[in-house]
């Protein structure tokens, strides 16, 4: 029977065919390939480095259960080598949604050029994606840099809209505007106006805006802060989508004397007194300083000059009442809950009508008057407006009235009318002297003017003839 195949022979080879240190020769050799090529490898992957950039992402508008869960230290991993970090956040209200911007930290690969996010390098304008446990979303890239916060700033804006009279009533000095538990605004100061429509008013409100940097400019959300820009505060019980009206400083409020005049009726005229106040959504807007009220030849109506302290906004080059600016000619509102005046203003900064306060002794003609109305006039007889006599008769003459008639033989006859009157009335006018002339009632008189006298028991209205001093 053959012996068994031995390992090594008698001479020492292996299997009876290699010398012992010939295979561990070998072994060695094959050792030091393996090694060099596992050397080669890992010389390639150290130069393959993760490095660390920043980003700010718009990530548009969002629900509020979004919004609720979007925090500082949410990490996303688009691959083995790309992880992205938030580190700040910045929300502002968006059009029924809140918008929200996010600074980011992402982990990527690079190099002494370059680097690499998830394959692409992270360029304005990009497109990331922020996939957590609770929610998932993308937003654009509108800034690369340094600094894991965003930009912050604080700035002052007047924001102007026109609201319903229950939501004016609730916006309120002191108001914090909060998003996700964060408040982004603040409230400062309020100015409520009445406009044409009873049920709306026009709202100023003085907002202190939690902002961010965008290439330099200042951003609310997605409104970047200047004159014109429409920003959204949706408060307790109100909505504020308003345009910005100043940037940077606040509403600068003062308060600017004003004359108004209008024709009204005469139960209107009873009502105005000195210390009415309008007042609107529980603010103050202008306040009755004076008031002067005249006849008109309608014994139903009588035009009054009324002086106001009005409550204005200095953020224009002119004093603003609400939306009107505060000027000659510009018609303003004044609202009480007895009555409403709408009208142009006469005078700016002064409670007055313009001119030196005299009497003046004025001569008036009235012809073809009624004899039973001529009988009526006398000496003596007044007309007075808000405690202060405007006009007294002195004297009064009254001649029959003349007519021509022509008889059957062709010959003119002057002839007094049987029943209608010429009537002359001297009187002493409570006047204002100008240098633009004299001013009765507010009208300008001179010679062939128009008058009109309320004399209690009658009212006339009558041709100037003569002024005198």
């Amino acid at each position: 029977m053959a012996s068994s195949l031995s390992i090594l022979d008698e001479d020492g080879n292996l299997f009876g065919a290699i010398n012992v240190v010939d295979a561990l020769v070998v072994l060695l050799v094959c050792a030091v390939a393996v090694a060099g090529v596992g050397l080669v490898v890992g010389t390639d992957n150290a130069n393959t480095e993760l490095g660390t950039t920043y980003v700010t992402l718009d990530l548009g508008t969002q629900p509020s259960y979004i919004v609720s869960a979007l925090n500082e230290g949410d990490t996303y991993s688009a691959d083995d080598e790309s992880n992205l970090t938030i580190t700040d956040v910045h929300l502002a209200p968006g059009d029924g949604q809140t918008r929200a911007i996010v600074r980011a930290e992402l982990r990527g690969v690079a190099d002494n050029t370059s680097f690499e996010y998830a394959g692409v390098q992270p360029q304005l304008g990009r497109q990331l994606r922020v996939s957590t446990s609770q929610y998932n979303t993308s937003g654009s890239i509108i800034d690369v840099g340094d600094g894991n916060t965003i930009d912050r700033d604080s700035r002052t804006v007047v924001l102007r809209d026109t609201l319903p009279a229950s939501g004016a009533d609730d916006v309120t000095a002191g108001d914090e505007i909060r998003l996700g538990g964060r408040t982004v605004a603040t409230v400062e100061e309020v100015a409520v106006y009445p406009t044409g429509d009873a049920d709306r008013h026009s709202v100023f409100v003085e907002a202190t805006l939690n902002t961010y940097t965008r290439q330099g400019d200042q951003y609310f959300g997605n409104s970047q802060l200047r004159s014109g820009q429409t920003v959204i505060l949706p408060g307790d019980g109100y909505r504020i989508e308003g345009e910005m009206a100043r940037v940077g400083t606040g509403m600068d409020r003062d308060t600017t004397d004003v004359l108004i005049a209008e024709t009204v009726s005469t139960e209107t005229a009873e009502q105005i007194s000195v210390g009415d106040t309008a007042t609107v959504a529980g603010y103050d807007s202008a306040e009755v300083a004076t008031v002067t009220t005249y006849a008109t030849q309608n014994p139903d109506r009588e035009r009054v000059f009324v002086g106001l302290t009005a409550e204005t906004l200095g953020y224009g080059e002119q004093p603003q009442f609400g939306t009107t600016t505060v000027r000659e000619g510009n018609e303003i509102r004044f609202r009480t809950d007895d009555y409403e005046l709408s009208a142009p203003i006469e005078r700016v900064g002064t409670l007055e009508q313009s001119g030196a306060a005299t009497n003046r002794t004025v001569t008036l003609r009235m012809t073809d008057v009624d004899e039973v109305m001529a009988d009526t006039l006398e000496s003596g007889m007044t007309e007075r407006a808000g405690g202060r006599t405007t006009a007294t008769v002195t004297d009064v003459t009254v001649e029959p009235a003349i007519i021509i008639t022509t008889a059957d033989n062709g010959s003119v006859n002057v002839v007094d009318h049987p029943y209608l009157r010429d009537v002359t009335l001297r009187t002493e006018l409570r006047v204002r002297e100008t240098t633009s002339g004299i001013r009765f009632k507010g009208d300008t008189i001179q010679q062939g003017s128009t008058v009109v006298l309320d004399l209690g028991s009658v009212t006339v209205s009558a041709e100037v003839v003569t002024i005198g001093q």
